[in-house]
């Protein structure tokens, strides 16, 4: 059988050393590319834990911040609506 008969990949002694090379080079970027975004996955969830709970306490503190105003204005139309009762009495 002579090499033009031959069907399929074949790996011979026509491969230059630097192309495994190169493919082997190739092949530890990506692996490293890979483990580094694993890495900045596992500190984006650390992070989106601490935001929630941030999240969590500014809701709570804008929430008391609007009961506080809602019990001014509760006041405030007591005393408007107490002003205009008496300015109708002599």
């Amino acid at each position: 059988m002579t090499s033009e008969n031959q069907t399929g990949w074949h790996l011979d002694k026509k491969v230059p050393i630097t192309l495994i090379l190169v493919l082997l080079m190739q092949l530890a970027g990506g692996l490293w590319f890979v483990a580094d975004l694993r890495k900045d996955i596992e500190i984006l969830k650390a992070q989106i834990m601490v935001q929630r709970d941030r999240d969590d306490r500014q809701d709570r503190t804008a929430g008391d911040a609007m009961q506080l105003v809602r019990q001014q204005l509760e006041r405030v139309e007591s005393k408007l609506d107490r002003l205009i009762e008496n300015r109708g009495k002599p």
